[in-house]
């Protein structure tokens, strides 16, 4: 299972909010795009007309309703074929979608079919406190099993053909995690911008509604809190309210045995990102007190499940570092607000950038937020919110060259 970390609902709501605050001129392009009606083709088949001789335009197996471009939210892969994205039509009029959109692919994100989705509004960039029964998230772990979440929590066993709401103890959902057959949610209540949250984890079978308390994974006066998870083990990470040292607990997925705190190497961080990789090892990124678009940033690994870290290359000056994502050999993307998509092949030892997601890093300092994640080594997806053309980014090369797509 493959997501994209920054796209985790209110997971990320601080730093939504923050981005929400420096769209500037972009954000007045995109609003006035939002009236805008695509065109309909015969048969049911929605089609765009391609922006650049080397864009790919997805069709879907039914039109948009009323005709509205899509906005992707979030996007999860199980494989380098098969992935999902959740969407809204309404751009940044938030307030006048009565529910979500769901987009399937079979063939690596080239094309996308409409498949239905919970009965459930958006949750977006332009909301700083959504509606409670809201989703901005998804997390799939096979062909048939997904989630939708934050701050609501819908669950599908079949694709998506159904989709069931389920109630989690705890109020809004923050973040979402599944192993070993089993789920993990975080689940809380935040203040303004989403600080001075607090936060603890539940679990259940998947498709029970049994939750129980994991002893030990709680945490109050943080950011929001995510959950990653690496084998049996679970992880939390929350950034401390007053710049401190971030929160990081762990513990098995089961809530068998008490979550205790693991060293962190951070000694204190405004941002940062936690990502486990299918291989056994975990990234830490911290980013300290933005300013003017740019943030110090530190990044370690951990080989032994977080008791020892090892300290990397630094992440670019750019943007403010929010989301990570590792693959099984040594892919890492980085991903924030305000950012480029920085990407490192060598496990840390060097940051890259591609000169062919200029366009969409332009956007992205503007306020619309790219958001990548690794499939394989080789194989990836990214996701830019707030637009409505070009919303998806696929790299078949590790991130060294990248083809966009735009989703209808």
């Amino acid at each position: 299972m493959i997501r994209a970390q920054f796209g985790s609902g209110t997971a990320q709501r601080a730093l939504r909010w923050w981005s929400a605050l420096v769209i500037t001129a972009a954000l007045l392009v995109a609003a006035a795009a939002c009236g805008r009606t695509a065109p309909v083709p015969a048969e049911g088949a929605s089609h765009s007309t391609p922006a650049s001789a080397g864009d790919t335009v997805a069709r879907s197996g039914s039109p948009t309703r009323g005709g509205h471009v899509l906005t992707v939210l979030s996007a999860s892969f199980v494989s380098a074929s098969a992935g999902w994205l959740l969407a809204t039509p309404c751009a940044d009029q938030v307030a006048t979608c009565r529910t979500v959109l769901m987009r399937e692919t079979v063939d690596g994100g080239r094309t996308w079919l409409a498949v239905p989705g919970p009965d459930a509004p958006p949750a977006d960039i332009y909301q700083g406190s959504p509606p409670a029964n809201a989703v901005g998230a998804i997390l799939f772990t096979s062909a048939g099993d997904g989630w939708a979440f934050g701050p609501a929590l819908w669950q599908t066993r079949n694709g998506g053909i159904t989709w069931r709401k389920m109630s989690v103890p705890g109020g809004p959902v923050q973040d979402l995690a599944v192993a070993g057959g089993r789920v993990l949610a975080v689940t809380g209540r935040c203040g303004r911008g989403g600080w001075a949250c607090s936060f603890r984890v539940y679990s259940a079978v998947a498709g029970s509604d049994d939750w129980r308390v994991v002893p030990g994974a709680a945490g109050t006066g943080v950011g929001s809190a995510r959950l990653v998870t690496s084998g049996g083990v679970g992880y939390v990470f929350a950034m401390a309210d007053d710049l401190g040292k971030p929160l990081l607990l762990a513990g098995p997925v089961t809530g068998s045995a008490r979550w205790r705190p693991v060293p962190d190497p951070c000694r204190g961080a405004w941002s940062g990102a936690l990502a486990a990789a299918p291989g056994g090892w975990l990234f830490l990124g911290c980013g300290l007190e933005p300013g003017a678009g740019n943030q110090v940033k530190a990044a370690w690994l951990s080989d032994d499940g977080g008791r020892s870290w090892r300290k990397i290359a630094s992440p670019p000056f750019g943007g403010y570092l929010d989301g990570a994502s590792a693959s099984p050999g040594e892919t890492i993307f980085l991903s924030g607000s305000r950012m480029d998509l920085y990407v490192s092949r060598d496990q840390g030892r060097s940051w890259h950038e591609s000169p062919s997601l200029r366009n969409a890093a332009g956007l992205a300092g503007a306020g619309f937020p790219l958001t990548g994640s690794t499939i394989t080594d080789t194989r990836g997806f990214a996701f830019q919110e707030g637009v409505d053309q070009q919303q998806v980014w696929l790299t078949s090369d590790g991130g060294r060259h990248w083809t966009p797509v735009t989703v209808r």
